[in-house]
């Protein structure tokens, strides 16, 4: 083992013979940096109005690029404007408080002095092919390459590195670094033993090895680790804003831990998540990835705009892109030019265009269904359910295709009975505006159905009376009005539509509902319109405006303002559309009519679907015939309609929050349950005879084919009952077409949209690396883009980012920020070396993470002296190793592991722990589903498997300084608080935890091995002599507490749902837990040292 200290005084006489013809650290700060001295100052004091912002640039003057300021610069009135003290000549001015210090304006006048010379902003040059490594004196202390970079540093200051940690201090610290837990007893005696083998150099750092290599290998490694990836991608199982609706998002979270188990290569990582379902046959895996792009906050708020919140889900995948991947704050170009990166406005909007194209609404809605674009993720079972479902269907359908063929030879000889025009069958509600509104059955028609309602949301005075040319059912077959009462009675009496023989199409006089868009008529016990229910909707309407969308018929089982579920019957300037979703737009199946429907006269619209699932099933016809369509929308997942406690609203003229059918009439309405054959539709539409043919006779009239129909229809019921039963994800999915994307001023939704301010896909133009060529314009180009060797931000931001998870602090203190009013790097030849060899070693997280943790720099002690303390109190010259608190997620695991209750169960949907006084979620928010605590073991799973809601995250992890993962965060605050002492000694998890670590000790022979046990168990190594003193002092304190107050102690041992499984006395177990508390709340507990 290198002894620094004994040669501390060599390297002191070496350092000040040198110090003349090798320069120092603080020699070498006698030459100014560009980047280290100067632009910090001109980016904190002048760019904000001499920066890339164009649009806020004052006087048209320019300093962060030299050729538009060196003429001002050699001039001398840069020099003239920092010296004056004239308020109207200083620069910066005096309101803008951003005045220079003394020792700025002197750096200013040197580097202008020495030739003004510029330099590109670190973090935007290529990393070095190669980047040269130190040779420092005593190298034999390096282990790894990287301590040669610190130590080469340590010895510029004049500084030793620490000797290495105890063995046991090591062994505990790089435990919880890799896996979040703590060393097991069998763990630290497993260790201990193989040290006492061999004390050579060789041998040990051989054990170390082992370990590290067994640690990666862990499960808990990739739990571990994601937590941090977690924060950055903001995931959460809820949507956040004011609904805070839970979602299920978590098999993303379980895709994050298993590609960090499996280490999956970090730019595949990122690949995945940005463009798997872009890749060449993607897998199921690779689309789960994408799920990254769309775990953001969601809105359903009443009243909210779809394409606002569509362009704000944009712009939050732009932002957590660029601050997760790319470490660069884009989000301050989403209004203007960045005031201090060279990023414009238009290529923030250039690269927001990669994530702007999938095919979703901006909002969700307020049932279970999960928003579009989204994809199934069926289990093993479900997944042979659903096969053998969809066997079934095929074999329903090839049965059904035979019934059809034979019922060609049933047709030949099928004659009607009788010449009277037979009733159209299977007629399911008929609606009509003849009658007065006196809400009676008779105006809607339910033949099968004894709950019929009526709601009129219309008054009486928007029924009209209109000169309607039509087939009236009110004309008998000898051409005579048998009124409008007894037409009713005749529609309940027979269960048929009596469209008998007469006139084909006269002008009656009849009434109709003027439609207002506001206002509707409802009806209830409709059986939903689903996939696999075929089914007709004739109406009779007049078309007066040619506006926007309007709903004319719409039947869903629920209401929503954030979506649309079930059928609906739209018009939108003229063109009719037939649209069945389960979430609008992207999974739907819809189509609409190339030519427009006549305006402001009277026709019959049919709209018809055959359930086959597929948009070329649904059919629309004008006056009995059919229209041509095009097909919007050809994908439709699990149910359209969702179930509720009722069959559903059937809706005419009007939608629930949405815009109705606003100036239009409508005479009556009619649902069949089946898809109507042609000329069925031209004799309700004419009058004509229907004419029989082979499709007539086998829907409507031959009994086998109607049987098979029937059948086959409850094949294609049960493939979608499959389906609805998986899980689901959103994830990104590209349109078909590409939709437009604009800069949007003020970054507002509505801003105007022309060809001046559109925008193409691409990276930033102002940055060493464009996009490539040979790539394609979508985001597996860009993934290519950011995971080009050449990149100069994805590697340096990956690598500091892993190296702050093992020291107290980053290599660059601000890991959101790598552009110019970010920190600078500590060690910047450190971080381009390791992010150079993390590339050229294949993106290798592990390796990356053993390299850190076997490295002499991270075996450090982290015990710190008065000298260094003053020197370096935050440890950035690491003269020794990393000591911080724990992460919220850390403390309780360790006390679950420490204890024996840990369930370590991995993956599935979140669990919910306990949870402290009443209902928080329904108490922040009334619309909030209730909080359901978890049973059984389920409390004591992993923190990372706790539900995170976003407007109600789990109290004390927030009190122990998690983070409610609303936005991308790339580092937790660190925090040191009473508050968190408060929950470690009265939280029912902490309480519950310390009684059952008490229990777990209880065999040993004595308190005092009790007390050592557990103190192992929690903080990694052995109690010391005052530690012992001060603990066995509390035990005796509390025993006699306990002993006196028995009652006390019962409800101490009590707390928690874990039963207890010791006969030891309970004043004396209950005393044992509260010095397993006290230890529990110990520097060495919740610290890494």
């Amino acid at each position: 083992m290198v002894q620094f200290n004994m040669v501390r005084s060599f390297v002191v006489l070496v350092c000040g013979l040198v110090v003349c013809t090798v320069p120092s650290w603080h020699c070498l700060a006698e030459d100014l940096d560009f980047n280290r001295d100067v632009r910090p100052i001109l980016s904190d004091k002048c760019y904000f109005c001499h920066g890339p912002d164009e649009g806020h640039r004052e006087a048209g003057l320019r300093l962060d690029v030299r050729e538009e300021a060196i003429d001002l610069i050699e001039s001398g009135e840069v020099i003239d404007r920092i010296d004056s003290d004239d308020a109207d000549l200083q620069m910066p001015p005096p309101a803008s408080n951003l005045s220079l210090t003394e020792k700025e304006k002197r750096t200013l006048k040197r580097w202008i002095d020495e030739g003004a010379v510029y330099a590109d902003h670190w973090a935007f040059t290529p990393l070095p092919e190669t980047e040269a490594v130190p040779s420092p004196h005593e190298v034999e202390w390096c282990r790894e390459t990287l301590d040669r970079f610190v130590l080469s540093r340590l010895q510029r200051e004049e500084l030793l590195p620490n000797p290495p940690a105890a063995p046991r201090r090591w062994l505990r610290r790089v435990t919880l670094d890799l896996t979040g837990l703590p060393p097991t007893p069998a763990e630290m005696q497993a260790f201990d033993q193989a040290l006492a083998a061999d004390d050579h150099r060789g041998h040990q750092d051989e054990v170390y090895q082992a370990v590290v290599d067994r640690l990666l290998q862990s499960s808990g490694f990739g739990e571990h680790l994601a937590v941090s990836w977690l924060d950055a991608a903001r995931y959460a199982d809820s949507y956040g804003y004011q609904s805070d609706k839970l979602n299920t998002q978590w098999p993303y979270r379980d895709w994050v831990v298993e590609a960090l188990n499996q280490n999956l290569p970090y730019d595949q990582f990122l690949t995945w998540q940005l463009a798997g379902d872009l890749l060449p046959d993607a897998t199921r895996q690779q689309k789960l990835a994408t799920a990254f792009n769309r775990i953001h906050r969601l809105n359903n708020e009443g009243g909210a705009v779809f394409e606002e919140w569509r362009i704000e889900n944009v712009a939050d995948r732009v932002h957590t892109f660029g601050t997760a991947v790319l470490g660069l704050t884009l989000e301050c170009c989403r209004c203007h030019d960045h005031k201090y990166d060279p990023i414009p406005m238009r290529d923030y909007y250039s690269l927001s265009a990669f994530f702007n194209s999938i095919d979703e609404s901006g909002v969700y809605d307020r049932t279970e269904k999960v928003p579009c674009p989204s994809l199934l993720l069926p289990t093993a079972e479900q997944e042979a359910t659903l096969q053998a479902a969809r066997d079934q269907l095929r074999i329903a359908e090839q049965q059904y295709a035979a019934t059809l063929k034979r019922s060609e030879q049933r047709f030949a000889s099928w004659k009607p009975e009788s010449d009277d025009q037979p009733t159209i069958a299977d007629l399911r509600l008929a609606i009509g505006f003849d009658v007065d509104f006196d809400n009676t059955i008779k105006d809607v028609y339910h033949p099968s159905q004894s709950d019929r309602s009526w709601t009129s949301m219309s008054p009486l005075q928007d029924v009209v009376d209109c000169s309607i040319p039509r087939l009236d059912p009110r004309i008998a077959s000898d051409g005579k009005d048998v009124g409008a009462d007894q037409a009713a009675d005749s529609l309940d009496n027979t269960g048929g539509d009596q469209s008998n023989a007469g006139p084909a199409r006269i002008d009656v006089p009849r009434r109709a509902i003027a439609l207002d868009g506001e206002r509707g008529v409802t009806t209830h016990g409709v059986p939903s319109f689903d996939r696999w229910t075929a089914f007709s909707v004739v109406v009779t309407l007049r078309d007066v405006q040619r506006t926007p969308y309007r709903s004319v018929i719409a039947h869903h089982t629920r209401g929503t303002d954030c979506g649309y579920n079930g059928w609906d019957l739209t018009i939108e300037n003229g063109h009719l559309e037939s649209r069945m979703a389960r979430v609008w737009p992207g999974n739907a199946m819809a189509v609409r009519t190339i030519a427009p429907i006549p305006a402001d006269s009277w026709h019959q619209v049919t709209a018809t679907y055959d359930g086959s699932s597929r948009a070329a099933g649904l059919r629309l016809y004008l006056d009995g015939e059919l229209l041509e369509t095009e097909i919007l929308r050809d994908r439709v997942k699990k149910q359209a309609n969702v179930v509720v406690d009722h069959g559903g609203e059937f809706v005419v003229g009007q939608r629930f929050r949405d815009r109705g059918f606003a100036g239009g009439l409508i005479d009556d309405v009619r649902v069949y349950d089946r898809a109507l054959t042609a000329p069925e539709l031209k004799h309700l539409a004419t009058g004509a005879p229907i004419r029989p043919t082979k499709d007539y006779f086998a829907s409507a009239i031959d009994p086998p084919s109607r049987e098979a129909m029937q059948v086959l229809t409850a094949a294609r019921k049960a493939v979608v009952m499959a389906e609805e039963a998986m899980n689901e994800i959103p994830i990104m999915e590209e349109m078909q077409h590409a939709r437009p994307a604009y800069v949007l001023a003020r970054g507002q939704y509505d801003a105007p949209k022309n060809e001046d301010t559109r925008v193409d896909r691409d990276t930033f133009s102002q940055f060493g690396l464009p996009f490539p060529d040979d790539a394609p314009r979508d985001r597996l180009g860009l993934a290519r883009w950011v995971t080009d060797p050449r990149n100069p931000l994805t590697g340096r931001v990956a690598v500091n980012r892993l190296w702050g998870s093992f020291f107290a602090s980053p290599l660059v203190a601000t890991p959101e920020n790598f552009g110019l009013q970010g920190e600078l790097p500590t060690h910047p030849e450190l971080l381009d070396w390791m992010a150079r060899d993390f590339v050229d070693h294949g993106w290798d997280v592990k390796r990356l993470c053993r390299q850190i943790v076997l490295s002499s720099t991270y075996r450090q002690d982290s015990r710190v002296s008065a000298e260094k303390l003053q020197r370096d109190p935050d440890n950035v010259l690491l003269a020794r190793g990393p000591s911080n608190r724990l992460s919220a997620e850390q403390i309780r695991d360790l006390a679950l592991a420490a204890s024996g209750l840990m369930d370590k169960q991995q993956g599935g949907p979140p669990v919910s722990p306990y949870q402290p006084g009443a209902d928080l979620w329904r108490e922040s928010n009334g619309m909030s589903p209730p909080y359901q605590q978890s049973v059984g073991t389920a409390l004591y799973r992993r923190s990372l498997y706790s539900v995170w809601k976003r407007t109600a995250p789990l109290p004390n992890m927030l009190a122990l300084d998690a983070t409610t993962r609303e936005v991308c965060t790339m580092e937790r605050s660190r925090t040191n608080t009473p508050l968190q002492a408060l929950v470690l000694m009265n939280d029912v998890q902490f309480v519950e935890a310390a009684r059952a670590l008490a229990e777990s000790v209880m065999g040993e022979s004595d308190d005092m091995a009790r007390i050592q046990l557990a103190f192992a168990k929690l903080t990694g190594r052995r109690a010391d002599e005052n530690e012992v003193t001060h603990l066995v002092s509390l035990l005796e304190q509390e025993q006699t507490y306990f002993g006196e107050h028995p009652q006390r102690a019962a409800e101490l041992v009590a707390i928690g749902q874990s039963p207890s499984s010791q006969d030891a006395p309970v004043p004396h177990l209950a005393a044992m837990t509260i010095v397993c508390q006290a230890i529990m709340n110990l520097d060495a507990t919740v610290w890494k040292r």
